[in-house]
């Protein structure tokens, strides 16, 4: 077995690897949805806090939201050294209240991405697909911000160039994993910063005409959103 044999085996066991991480998310924040179906209960009727209506207005069963998102993306272990910067249009629906006691305590949304990201450095010129997926938040009563933890899965399609360690063909499939909190500043509003990682790959659709070269990028995010 030769060293780039062995090498290119790695590279597949790593894919499936973090697809089935990605797989787990998904499955885990669609149970904590479950999980969070009923509302909490509250106790003796109070002033609201501040902090309080401000929550109430960005999270609660059917809040729609839009967001605007600008990624800083760097590959992992490819030669090429790609610099990308994903643009994305999110529409987040959220799909139940808030629910659940401890550190759990929080809801989930569904969101719906389009993405555009002009390459800086890199033989592909630009990248352009859409992604779905979950996202759970961490609602901590009294917290200033609000933690988050996502999956999307979709597609992508770029302008193979046909240069080593990229992609073989223009159509790929993408996966992504997120981290990040939300920082309340109006009622419906909210700025956002986390950190992204991001998978892009064909799934051995070119092979063996084209050698199947999975991109995995990670960096930081930035975005505001809007809930209605």
């Amino acid at each position: 077995m030769t060293l780039l044999t062995k090498c290119l085996r790695s590279a597949r066991e790593m894919q499936k690897h973090l697809l089935k991480t990605c797989l787990f998310i998904t499955f885990w924040s669609l149970v904590t949805t479950c999980w969070s179906g009923t509302e909490i209960s509250k106790g003796p009727s109070t002033s609201p806090s501040p902090d309080t209506v401000t929550t109430s207005s960005l999270f609660g069963e059917d809040v729609v939201s839009l967001s605007a998102e600008t990624a800083g993306l760097f590959s992992i272990n490819n030669s090429n050294n790609y610099r990308y910067l994903p643009q994305l249009i999110t529409v987040g629906w959220q799909l139940d209240e808030i629910g659940n006691e401890g550190w759990n305590r929080g809801n989930t949304e569904f969101l719906f991405s389009g993405m555009y990201a002009p390459v800086i450095h890199g033989p592909n010129p630009w990248f352009t697909g859409g992604l779905f997926g979950p996202r759970y938040n961490f609602i901590q009563e009294g917290w200033p911000v609000i933690p988050y933890l996502e999956s999307r899965v979709g597609f992508m399609f770029t302008d193979a160039t046909g240069a080593p360690n990229s992609q073989g063909q223009d159509f790929c499939f993408s996966f992504e994993i997120g981290i990040g909190v939300r920082i309340p500043v109006m009622d419906q509003l909210s700025v956002n910063v986390g950190a992204m990682y991001q998978h892009i790959s064909n799934g051995g659709l070119s092979e063996p005409e084209h050698e199947n070269v999975g991109l995995d990028s990670i960096g930081p995010t930035l975005s505001v959103t809007w809930a209605f």
